[in-house]
Parts: structure tokens; sequence; C-alpha cells
């Protein structure tokens, strides 16, 4: 299906072709894995209970979302009453409770892998639909950026999944107060501070006990893994036919032609000599 619309020639038998329908595929799933991530977002809380019953509970939460810099969430400040009337030590850094972990280079490098996927794939589209015969001419010169710039973004797609993985891995952890209210004397949860006798017992005795109420959800972070390592095999797997269209594999085949033709036609001249 051609037609001539002003100087544009429109072709969108390209997008039946393996590299077109693929960098659709591309286009569709690269937004749906960085948008997945962006607005993906949990909470973390826990109760901080009194020995004194007839104090009030009192309850931290905190919101986690992009691009996940939970050291620099807002602290949970307590002013000049802190819970249980508890005395802190002159050693304590922080009274207020702060957030550990900052995870903002892995994702914003997974949402900026995304991005650039999917603006390149609505230019490439273009040139596919509109401009197909840069694909057409001898120097194939296009084809050999796209096979490149796809080749890139293949890597960047892998990189950037690994990446984010990580990071999530990290940002359960600290999204779980257990692994880190009770271990910091100085910051963050000091009044949780738990001693290393045997069992273990709150540093000040008027706290009964830190307990976690959420730890997140992280099914959509899990699913963004997904997608992202699924964009790797997209972007991996159209590189064996964007090959086909430059002259590096055509290039190889004609010169094999050319080299048969020649040994043919030598063959003939020594019949006829």
């Amino acid at each position: 299906m051609e037609s001539i619309l002003g100087n544009y020639q429109l072709n969108l038998e390209a997008l039946k072709e393996p590299r077109g329908f693929i960098r659709c595929l591309q286009w569709f799933f690269a937004m749906i894995a960085f948008a997945t991530l962006a607005d993906f977002s949990t909470e973390l809380s826990f109760d901080i209970a009194c020995t004194n019953k007839s104090l009030a509970t009192t309850h931290i939460t905190s919101t986690i979302s992009y691009p996940f810099r939970v050291d620099q969430n807002p602290p949970h400040k307590f002013g000049d009453s802190p819970p249980c009337g508890v005395k802190y030590g002159k050693d304590v850094k922080n009274q207020d409770i702060t957030f550990p972990g900052s995870f903002a280079s892995d994702a914003q490098f997974f949402v900026f892998t995304g991005v650039v996927s999917w603006l390149y794939c609505f230019v490439s589209i273009a040139i596919y639909v509109l401009y197909s015969s840069l694909y057409m001419d001898n120097q194939k010169q296009y084809p050999r950026v796209d096979f490149l710039i796809t080749a890139l973004l293949a890597m960047f797609w892998l990189a950037g999944s690994a990446a984010w993985a990580n990071g999530l891995t990290g940002l359960k952890l600290v999204s779980d107060p257990d692994n880190w209210i009770w271990t910091h004397h100085f910051e963050y949860a000091a009044i949780c501070f738990k001693t290393t006798h045997n069992p273990p017992t709150y540093l000040y005795p008027k706290i009964k006990e830190c307990v976690t109420t959420s730890r997140g959800h992280f099914g959509g972070a899990n699913v963004s893994v997904l997608l992202g390592f699924l964009n790797f095999f997209l972007w991996a797997s159209n590189l064996w036919f964007l090959y086909k269209e430059t002259n590096w594999f055509k290039g190889g085949k004609t010169q094999q032609q050319e080299e048969n033709t020649s040994s043919e036609g030598n063959v003939e001249a020594a019949n006829i000599s």
C-alpha cells in the first residue's frame, strides 16, 4: 500500500515486515515499562508502643515513590515531646524519625532508557513509513545507523533492568522497618534502638515495642523489572532483521555472487580456448 502524500512516500507495508512490527511492539512495551516504574509507590509504617498503657501509641508512616530517594523523605518530627516521655541521650544525632537509602540512580537510568527507546521508536517508525526509500538506496546508510542504535538500546535495557532489579532488592530491605529501626543508636529510629543483651531489650525502658505494620507492596515494581528484560529481548531479537537490511549482510552475499560469476567466466574462457 503506497501513496504519495506531499513530499512523503507513505508505505504502510513496512509495518508488516518483522523490523516494523517488532518496532511497534518496542514502542508499546517501552512506554509500559517506564510508566509502570514512574507511577509506582508504596508505604512503610511502624508503631511505637509505650510501657505505660495510658500513653498513646505513635504511628510512623512514610510514602516511597519514584525516584526512590528514601533518605530525603520528610522526617517524622516529635518536637519537644518524644513518644512515651523518652529522654534521649546526648549522643543521639537526630531525635526525629528519618529513613535510610537512596535508589534514584538505578530507577532513573531505567526510566531514561525507556523514554529514549520510546522516542526513538517514534522516529524510526516515521522513517519506515514515510521515508522507506532510505532503506532501499544503494548506500544503505540509515539501516546501519538503525542497527547500531538498536544494539546500543538493547545493551541499555539489559544494564538498566539489571540495575533496577538490584535497586529494587535494596528498596525492599529499606521498606521493611524490621531491618533498621532497632539497630541505629544515633539516627533514623534511635528511640527504638535495642541493646545487644540476651535477650535484646530496648535502650529506653519506657518503650514497650516498635512493631512494623507495613512493609510495602511491590507488585508494580516487580512487573517493571520483568518488562525491562522483555524489552531487552525485543530489542536484541530485532537486531537480526535489521542486520539483514544493511550492506554488511548484502555486501557479503553480493561479493560471493561476483566471485561465483568470475569463476564461471574463467571456466567458459578455458573451454573456448
